[in-house]
């Protein structure tokens, strides 16, 4: 369970999130959408403990950032959209030091099951500095999906990813999302217009929650916000 509260953030005198209040429930999958600049990857390191609101809080799964910091930073992920990995690690030793780091028993064989699922398992003993953005993305979905977090945080996880792999993806979000895990996802695209069940929509600082009709789809949604700004 996420509950962001009267969450304020800004860079100098431009207010970027203004009094944002959310909740998403255990086993719920949404989506954070907006125009560029709208803010989505701020509220989403805000989401995360990256990054320190001047006003209101996070909480996960019951657990207070501002109370038991340690414990709310086990309680999420989150895959930034540009990840970052260590330049003398190959794949398979970011997921052994990961594996380590969480105390994951009996890891090699998920570790291997991920790899293999987001085609990487061919470059397992080679260094990711090689890899292709896409490539670098889905070696930090299988890291996040070894820890399994009860809470997930993607940030614009389709762009990178060719279309075999975005379907992938959103079968594991699924699945994660059906075994009561939460997961939020910043996305400007979704495989096949598939959209979750719910919608986050980031303008102006404030966030709206969409319930998407049957033949709704991410463009219409963009496009209403801009012909509503421009009204």
């Amino acid at each position: 369970m996420l509950i962001v509260e009267n969450l304020h953030y800004q860079y100098g005198a431009h207010k970027v999130l203004d009094d944002i209040s959310m909740r998403l429930e255990a086993g719920q999958l949404g989506m954070l959408i907006g125009q560029n600049g709208a803010g989505k990857s701020t509220l989403l390191r805000c989401a995360a403990g990256w990054s320190i609101p001047e006003k209101g809080n996070v909480i996960i799964n019951g657990v207070d950032i501002k109370v038991h910091e340690r414990k709310f930073r086990s309680q999420v992920v989150l895959v930034p959209d540009t990840p970052d990995f260590y330049d003398e690690l190959t794949a398979w030793e970011h997921l052994q030091f990961i594996a380590q780091l969480h105390r994951i028993p009996d890891w090699p064989p998920l570790a291997e099951e991920l790899l293999t699922e987001f085609q990487l398992i061919d470059q397992w003993d080679t260094f990711p500095f090689t890899f292709s953005r896409g490539m670098r993305y889905k070696l930090a979905l299988c890291l996040a999906l070894m820890i399994r977090p009860p809470l997930i945080l993607l940030d614009e996880p389709f762009g990178p990813l060719d279309a075999i792999s975005s379907q992938i993806l959103w079968r594991k979000l699924e699945s994660y999302a059906a075994d009561g895990n939460t997961v939020l996802f910043s996305s400007h695209i979704v495989p096949n217009d598939r959209l979750p069940g719910i919608i986050l929509h980031l303008r102006q600082g404030h966030v709206e929650r969409i319930t998407p009709g049957e033949t709704l789809n991410l463009a219409e949604l963009l496009n209403d916000g801009e012909e509503d700004d421009e009204s």
